[in-house]
């Protein structure tokens, strides 16, 4: 109440008034400092590879010192050939074309996307994409936050305030709150 943020328009009048913050502090470098907050989430598909990766690593290691131990005593090798020949093997089995194999593949489906009117910036982006069932925006176009709760319900001689804590939707969810309009919900 009686506040003017950064960025306000004043149409008419004058008027002196006292900052009381900056930078960070102000409403406009909270919601900054919010979106820096936002975490970097990996996809189903980079999860799946990074998974597939340490196996093969794995995999590859335990390749590596069995034919190390096999050139060493069996063969009856110089240990440094024995290690030589387990380093040449480990490198032979690393699969060099499996980053590329997953970008090609988000391509293609960014083409097909594109086919559609869809323009995506990030590759990643298309396979997320691929398993929304709901995309939720606002009048600007700007995407939700994957929350999506009721906060309030008003009627023509009533404001009923929802609890978007609960964990079931009941009747008992909806509070009358004749007050009650508009407020942020504590998510």
């Amino acid at each position: 109440k009686n506040m003017a943020f950064s960025a306000t328009l004043v149409a008419q009048g004058s008027g002196a008034g006292l900052v009381i913050a900056t930078g960070d502090q102000t409403e406009i470098g909270t919601i900054n400092s919010l979106v820096n907050k936002v975490e970097k989430k990996k996809t189903a598909v980079l999860e799946q590879i990074d998974i597939v990766s340490t196996y093969i690593a794995m995999f590859i290691g335990v390749v590596a010192l069995v034919t190390f131990l096999y050139a060493f005593l069996v063969t009856k090798e110089q240990w440094l050939v024995a290690l030589n020949t387990a380093l040449v093997c480990a490198v032979a089995m690393i699969p060099e074309g499996l980053e590329a194999i997953v970008t090609v593949t988000y391509a293609w489906a960014v083409s097909k996307m594109a086919e559609e009117n869809a323009i995506v910036r990030a590759l990643p982006a298309v396979e997320t994409l691929g398993s929304v069932t709901v995309i939720c925006s606002d009048k600007t176009g700007t995407l939700t936050t994957n929350v999506m709760s009721m906060t309030a319900f008003v009627t023509s001689n009533a404001h009923y305030k929802n609890n978007v804590h609960a964990t079931e939707r009941t009747p008992k969810n909806l509070v009358r709150e004749d007050e009650y309009l508009g407020e942020r919900a504590d998510i």
